[in-house]
């Protein structure tokens, strides 16, 4: 008396009104092939608050209910004519069903054995006849609110990955489409890549035109992945194209240490997180050919130019954007002809690693960037088949990002 005493007030507290409704209608399936233990239990479960009971004389009518409906419960006699408990364990296991349906063992088999051969077999509990009703009581109670609490984690997984993709879609739609037109006279194609590790990610990558004459480059790789890098990353995003509507946009990009420096400022100004950008800000003058860049903290970008003769710019290196308040950068310029070609890549495919421990690294990059033309169609793909050949299927341990600039041929050469 003093234990049901105690369980039910166990209960009062820890399941609430709103717990018992909800676990009242969870649907639940007695299996036993002796008529009165089935009486017994559905009257015993009814006692309980529950109400959706089914019953099942045998292991072929449990599988034929089971595959009807889902259960939240199933009480199984083993020691039964036709198909015992054990062949209808074994059935939900080989289904996968068991994962989902908890299966309380109700049965006069003692041996430990017995009990450890269900276990295996993916039974939540075992309860010995014949059983107190007390016992069944909190058994079948904790049993049912463990699967109501799985059933709400697993909405809310489900919830969570329905947004983390919407987000990612998202994410992906700010990547601008390959570019193939003139500028000034000056024939050119950008292509963009952009793949994040996990569902949304940390890299940057866009480009955009200011005025008439001025194609700007962006390539950013935030501080970590997931979520917290994402709204890192889009905000840097905003910013950037903010600088493109300013009406000084043309003089402020043709200096890109200047909106280097002023994203800085913006950045660092409120850096809670202590997340940082390394950032490459490149701005091509199609009037003269000139290209001019900033990188902060990033990975110095590949040039190939027509005669085929590789070089890295290495340029000056700055701070990573939002890093210290009051950093400033210094820019190099180059002058780009015909036939040149630039790409910026995020360390994402540099430290791509097989499964030997080694790095792609620039000297795999190389090799692919001389593989490009001005005929192919989409040369950053041969880029990511080739880091992930390298990977060997190892999991991508960072997102990866790339921008690529052809300068396919200027009218005054």
């Amino acid at each position: 008396m003093i234990a049901q005493w105690c369980l039910q007030l166990f209960e009062c507290r820890v399941f609430g009104n709103a717990n018992r409704k909800a676990i009242a209608n969870m649907p639940v399936l007695v299996v036993d092939d002796i008529a009165e233990n089935r009486d017994i239990l559905v009257r015993r479960l009814q006692r309980f608050g529950i109400i959706g009971i089914e019953q099942a004389a045998n292991g072929h009518q449990a599988l034929e209910a089971i595959g009807r409906r889902n259960f939240d419960l199933v009480l199984l006699d083993i020691m039964m004519p036709e198909m015992d408990g054990f062949e209808v364990l074994k059935k939900l296991w080989e289904s996968g069903k068991i994962t989902d349906m908890p299966v309380i063992v109700i049965s006069a088999l003692g041996e430990l054995d017995s009990v450890v051969r269900c276990i295996e077999l993916g039974a939540e509990d075992f309860i010995l006849k014949p059983f107190n009703a007390t016992l069944l009581r909190a058994r079948v109670m904790a049993t049912l609110e463990k699967k109501k609490m799985r059933d709400e984690m697993r909405q809310e997984l489900t919830r969570k990955r329905m947004e983390l993709t919407e987000a990612r879609t998202l994410q992906l739609a700010l990547t601008p489409p390959p570019y193939r037109g003139s500028l000034h006279g000056r024939s050119l194609a950008v292509d963009v890549l952009l793949e994040p590790a996990k569902e949304v990610g940390g890299d940057l990558v866009d480009y955009f035109l200011v005025g008439e004459n001025l194609l700007v480059l962006v390539l950013g790789d935030v501080s970590d992945k997931g979520a917290g890098a994402a709204l890192v990353m889009a905000r840097t995003h905003a910013l950037i194209r903010g600088f493109a509507a300013r009406p000084d946009a043309e003089e402020l990009f043709l200096a890109p240490d200047r909106a280097a420096t002023l994203l800085n400022a913006t950045l660092a100004g409120a850096n809670a997180t202590g997340m940082f950008v390394t950032l490459f800000l490149g701005t091509l003058d199609a009037r003269t050919g000139r290209f001019v860049y900033v990188r902060a903290g990033h990975v110095p970008p590949f040039l190939r130019r027509a005669s085929g003769a590789a070089e890295r710019l290495l340029g000056t290196s700055g701070l990573p954007i939002g890093v210290q308040e009051g950093a400033t950068y210094s820019p190099t310029a180059i002058e780009l002809c015909s036939g040149d070609c630039l790409l910026a890549v995020t360390d994402g495919i540099t430290e791509a690693m097989n499964p030997e421990k080694k790095l792609f690294g620039a000297a795999g990059v190389e090799a692919c960037e001389e593989a490009y033309s001005s005929e192919e169609a989409h040369p950053l793909m041969c880029l990511m088949d080739a880091v992930r050949r390298f990977e060997a299927g190892e999991p991508a341990s960072d997102d990866v990002a790339a921008i690529l600039m052809r300068v396919l041929n200027l009218a005054s050469e």
